[in-house]
């Protein structure tokens, strides 16, 4: 067989074969929370959700994925944001997928990631930070398709007036997250204090 018949079977069995994406789900105070991890890393956090089928995102439906649950595979992570939904100041350190997001909202989701736990930021900071100082509207476009609440804080950024402006999960949760966070910084604070 030649190089370029090899070549072609190759491609063959690679697009034939469907990516396995990895997921779990877990309860916390907010509701059911979705996790799926590719071989890459964590790709998509939901929430809340009642079903596996309210949870799958569009490029999961992609007949060249395959779903997989897989409780042992993301306790580590779970783990992690079970702490994080229990009001406790925790560090993301597993690895992300963002391959799925445009060259634009990448830039935005990394941004988002240096914004401090228990903090926030206008729409208008962000795309200022980015290099595109008027794009504030196209930020929260980009927060919108944000696939990692809340390891990707998109929750953290508010309109320029001060107030809650747009969240995929609803403003509820949103208000309900900054919250949190506000109350283990400041009960952190009165700790160090005494």
């Amino acid at each position: 067989m030649g190089k370029k018949a090899q070549a072609k079977v190759l491609t063959e069995v690679t697009t034939n074969n469907p990516e396995v994406i990895y997921f779990s789900s877990f309860f916390t105070s907010i509701g059911h929370i979705y996790i799926a991890k590719s071989a890459k890393g964590v790709c998509y956090i939901s929430f809340p959700h009642t079903t596996k089928n309210n949870f799958q995102h569009p490029f999961l439906k992609n007949k060249f994925i395959e779903l997989e649950k897989n409780d042992l595979l993301l306790k580590y992570e779970i783990e992690i944001l079970k702490e994080y939904f229990k009001g406790k100041k925790v560090t993301f350190d597993f690895a992300l997928d963002l391959r799925h997001g445009s060259v634009f909202q990448k830039k935005v989701w990394k941004k988002l990631l240096e914004i401090p736990y228990g903090e926030c930021r206008s729409y208008k900071w962000v795309a200022e930070q980015i290099g595109y100082p008027g794009a504030a509207r196209a930020v929260g476009l980009a927060n919108n398709k944000n696939p990692l609440p809340p390891v990707i804080p998109c929750h953290r950024v508010i309109g320029s007036n001060g107030k809650l402006v747009g969240y995929a999960s609803g403003l509820h949760i949103k208000k309900q997250l900054l919250e949190m966070e506000y109350n283990t910084v400041n009960e952190n604070c009165k700790l160090e204090n005494e």
